[in-house]
């Protein structure tokens, strides 16, 4: 017997809303074109549609999504590391429970080895007479990010695959369909362990726009690049009683601005917009005169040194864009300029180490590097300088000398403890040599530098 199915699908939205509005219209339209006709059809997402960046993701704590995605007629997602890494554990527990589409996620556990919130490992979709779809998710461990951040515990992503595979196998499935949040590369070095479990690989986290599928090792792999430019849509024909695809055709329908939007989604994003306004005006802060970008960036310095009640602060450039002007200060004009997505850390540095930076801040090769890593904003942003906390010293030219910590005079053989944001815990991120070697003491803390420096300047 053989069945056809249509899986539309979309991955990394990041909080797009503009775009997402065009995106669910278009899916509610191809969804109903498609049962229309009689054919089968499911809806899935690969994680990444949450972004804290984004103001109204931020205002409501990510609950517009839960909203998005239900009004939108997702049938599953799985979990990306906006949705897993930017939000408290309690309130990731929660959107997980309160959201009306499935979340799946096998390969990062509690600490007491249960699953997170109202994440589920395995779902099982019965569509048309004789297809079942056997569904899980799997997402970017970041090493041991999510066991030191969050206190949770990485499963092995193959092993638990193999024990899906066989438990959906076991219930029936006969197409089994993969949502990694694992990017482009991974996916395609996994379809060797996976050939003969995987019948598709639902691709995201690395953006990546797959005009045609791909097959690798028999697996069909798809992804449809990110922020709501497009539409994926894949249509396998399976062989229900050998199990198997055996025929498959795929593209992408790009979305732009003049394309129409959902009247649904427009509403909740509407709602939220309402919430946001309110919340960006509440005033937080008075300054009686402009604060430059290069005096904000110290203000951070010192509000990550009492946030970790740390011997000093240290913040780099590129945790803002811009200064605020005098008044009356918002978390709005807190949020829009520093739209960066960095935790904050604790770590510890030499006096040695900390001389090292003062110098290397003077150098123009070191604070105009780029940055692309996970959570700046903006993405290809400099790291910019330094501004310190707890540090004075004396400058001629670009001559540092009488460094004093707190009062004192540095020691450069001492260990200080640090407060900061995480690009500078990584030398390859933040282009500082002086962090090498720097010890990272704490990083559990789930505020991030723009929060903290928000409830800095509300006290």
């Amino acid at each position: 017997m053989k069945e056809t199915l249509t899986i539309l699908h979309t991955n990394d939205l990041h909080g797009h809303y503009d775009l997402a509005l065009r995106q669910a219209a278009l899916i509610k339209k191809r969804k109903q074109e498609l049962l229309d006709q009689g054919e089968n059809v499911i809806v899935l997402d690969g994680g990444d549609h949450m972004d804290l960046s984004m103001n109204e993701c931020l205002a409501t704590s990510g609950a517009i999504h839960l909203e998005m995605l239900a009004a939108t007629g997702y049938d599953a997602m799985t979990v990306g590391n906006n949705e897993l890494l930017r939000l408290p554990m309690e309130r990731i527990r929660e959107l997980s429970q309160q959201s009306k589409v499935p979340w799946l996620l096998l390969n990062i556990e509690e600490a007491d080895g249960s699953q997170i919130g109202g994440t589920k490992e395995t779902l099982l979709l019965e569509v048309g007479e004789h297809l079942k779809i056997g569904l899980f998710g799997a997402t970017d461990q970041f090493e041991d990010t999510y066991e030191k951040k969050h206190g949770l515990r990485n499963r092995n992503t193959v092993k638990e695959i193999e024990h899906a595979v066989e438990k959906l196998r076991s219930d029936g499935a006969n197409l089994i369909i993969f949502l990694s949040h694992m990017g482009y590369n991974t996916d395609l070095g996994l379809t060797k362990e996976l050939s003969g479990l995987v019948d598709v690989i639902v691709g995201a986290h690395s953006h990546t726009v797959l005009n045609q599928p791909e097959v690798v090792s028999d697996i069909v792999v798809v992804q449809a690049g990110s922020f709501g430019k497009y539409l994926g849509e894949l249509k396998v024909t399976v062989d229900t009683d050998q199990k198997k695809v055996v025929n498959h055709t795929g593209h992408l329908t790009e979305i732009s601005m003049d394309d129409v939007s959902d009247p649904e989604v427009s509403e909740i994003v509407d709602r939220a917009r309402v919430v946001t306004d309110k919340f960006l005006s509440e005033i937080i802060y008075n300054s009686d005169e402009d604060i430059s970008h290069e005096e904000l960036v110290k203000l951070m310095a010192h509000s990550v040194k009492d946030f970790w009640q740390s011997d000093i602060g240290i913040m780099y450039g590129g945790a803002a864009s811009n200064g605020v002007t005098s008044g009356d200060i918002t978390k709005g004009d807190i949020v829009n300029a520093c739209k960066s997505m960095q935790s904050s850390a604790l770590i510890e540095l030499t006096g040695e180490q900390i001389a090292g930076l003062l110098n290397e801040t003077q150098d123009e090769e070191i604070t105009n590097r780029k940055v692309y890593g996970n959570g700046f904003r903006p993405q290809g942003g400099s790291i910019g300088k330094l501004q310190f906390a707890g540090v004075i010293w004396t400058q001629v030219d670009n001559n540092i000398s009488d460094i004093q910590i707190n009062g004192e005079p540095i020691d450069s053989s001492k260990s200080y403890t640090v407060g900061t944001g995480m690009p500078l815990v990584y030398e390859d991120v933040s282009g500082y040599p002086s962090v090498k070697g720097n010890k990272l003491i704490d990083y559990s803390k789930v505020l991030m530098v723009k929060d903290i420096f928000i409830d800095y300047l509300s006290t």
